[in-house]
């Protein structure tokens, strides 16, 4: 049995004040993640005149004071909670009776979700203020999961707020780097790691859901994660993905990195769609005038974070390529044309691209219905010194599935328009879908991902409420609500799909 879990909470103390034996109550925090196998120690503390005080402890079943039961042995000014092993959410309140008269504590949650608990402390409890500054010197631990090998205490880290517009919101995306590498949760070793907040998203499951599909069609990598109930400083957060980052690593997208480069040299790119003209890496394409970024910077920038001449030159050289690549998918373009009504692409575009990789992140993007391919915004392609373009990993769900489509609507973006034009691609299509669609059960993914939160998610709803902006402007009743809907959309939109490649 492990001892009572006092090393990595804030706990909270009930002030009763007053004279004569009355008092007043004062919760600060009430919110609190029991890790499995650990206790939770509450202390309840009674400030009076005129006698001391006479502690017992109740068990509520509906959260409120008038349900409670009195919790035997429990008559000390500290509580500590049993080592849960059902899951759930389980409410307590205190009573201090002094000279004849009780005062009633607020209600205090403790939830045990079977997720694994991770603690993020910075330095002193400082406010993580930026998303482009890294606060230092911060710990991440991992406690109370059922795989003794995922936890560890107190790894040094450096964090910073994740998102442009996200980062504005309530509940806060963040990016670590930690000091050494290491591995977490059976993911291979690695510095920088991401948890992220789902907050438009109360399914929470959305990024699991397009990564299922990913790893089911058998994209080159898929990004990993799993779910943690995050306690930063003290404070639980919610329920979080905690994962891997799209980077270039032999353990993420292994792409070669040479370590020097002359300037005629080339080198295998990670890029980006993202409009940031300010990124000294950022181009556009130049008929279809998809912005890009290339976010692997080695040969490319200085120690100040400008561009070398090197980089530069490569830069255009990048550019130039692409730009070869869209002259044979839209061969008779001219300035003004819509793409849309080009003619068939010149079928030589097949050595440049890898075919497979991008039918699969259609597939993904397209069940997912994910209308960040329309901007284009967070899509990540390889392109490399043989001059193949490779599209994934996929990334970025927060908004996607949110209405339910009778049609694809995605066959148009990027160079889908070209593509869905040429013979070998959509042949390779109906080739790769008569493959994967018979393995492709999303049903039973989202009933086991919704076994294993839905006790975190309920306890978020609790912090954050369950009516938080969603992207489709539809507020739902609950978590399971939110779910019912995510399911019959994609089962739905999978039935869209299969029509429209039959049609092909």
């Amino acid at each position: 049995m492990k001892k009572v879990f006092f090393c990595l909470l804030i706990f909270f103390v009930f002030f009763f004040t007053g004279c004569g034996g009355s008092s007043n109550t004062i919760l600060p925090e009430n919110m609190y993640i029991a890790p499995y196998i650990h206790s939770i120690a509450i202390p309840c503390k009674a400030e009076t005149k005129g006698g001391n005080a006479t502690y017992q402890w109740y068990e509520s079943s509906d959260g409120s004071t008038s349900s409670g039961v009195a919790v035997q042995g429990a008559a000390d000014m500290i509580f500590t909670t049993p080592n849960y092993h059902k899951k759930g959410i389980y409410y307590y309140y205190c009573t201090a009776a002094v000279e004849g008269k009780t005062s009633v504590s607020d209600v205090v949650s403790v939830a045990y979700t079977a997720l694994p608990t991770l603690y993020l402390n910075t330095p002193d409890g400082v406010e993580i203020t930026s998303n482009e500054d890294w606060l230092e010197d911060a710990t991440i631990s991992v406690v109370g999961a059922y795989n003794e090998d995922w936890n560890f205490e107190s790894v040094k880290t450096g964090i910073k707020g994740k998102g442009k517009a996200s980062w504005e919101r309530p509940k806060k995306s963040y990016t670590l780097k930690l000091e050494e590498k290491r591995e977490i949760m059976d993911m291979p070793e690695e510095k920088r790691w991401i948890l992220l907040a789902n907050y438009r998203d109360k399914s929470f499951m959305r990024i699991e859901t397009a990564l299922y599909l990913s790893e089911t069609f058998k994209l080159s990598w898929t990004p990993h994660g799993e779910f943690v109930d995050l306690v930063l400083n003290g404070e639980y957060k919610g329920l979080y993905w905690f994962g891997e980052t799209v980077k270039v690593d032999e353990n993420r997208v292994n792409i070669y990195e040479p370590l020097d480069l002359f300037n005629d040299d080339d080198k295998n790119y990670l890029l980006e769609t993202e409009e940031d003209s300010s990124d000294p890496l950022y181009f556009k394409s130049g008929i279809r005038k998809i912005p890009y970024i290339v976010k692997n910077e080695n040969g490319m920038l200085d120690s100040d974070g400008n561009i070398t001449s090197g980089g530069k030159e490569r830069l255009e050289r990048l550019n130039a390529k692409i730009n070869v690549l869209e002259k044979l998918l839209y061969p008779d373009f001219t300035e003004g044309t819509d793409t849309n009504k080009c003619s068939a692409p010149n079928e030589g575009y097949s050595s440049m691209i890898d075919i497979d990789s991008w039918i699969k992140f259609w597939l993904v993007n397209e069940i997912m219905d994910n209308k960040k391919l329309e901007t284009p915004e967070s899509c990540f392609f390889t392109f490399d010194r043989q001059n193949i373009f490779k599209a994934g990993p996929v990334w970025d769900f927060e908004t996607a599935s949110v209405y339910q489509q009778s049609s694809c609507r995605l066959h148009n973006t990027l160079y889908y328009d070209a593509l869905f034009k040429s013979p070998a691609f959509t042949a390779r299509t109906r080739e790769l879908w008569d493959t994967y669609y018979s393995r492709t059960d999303i049903e039973t993914f989202i009933e086991s991902t919704r076994d294993a939160i839905s006790t975190a998610a309920k306890y978020d709803m609790m912090l954050w409420g369950s009516k938080s902006n969603d992207p489709s402007g539809v507020n739902r009743k609950d978590f399971n609500a939110y779910t019912d809907f995510l399911k019959e959309t994609i089962i739905k939109k999978i039935s869209v799909v299969n029509k429209f490649i039959e049609n092909l």
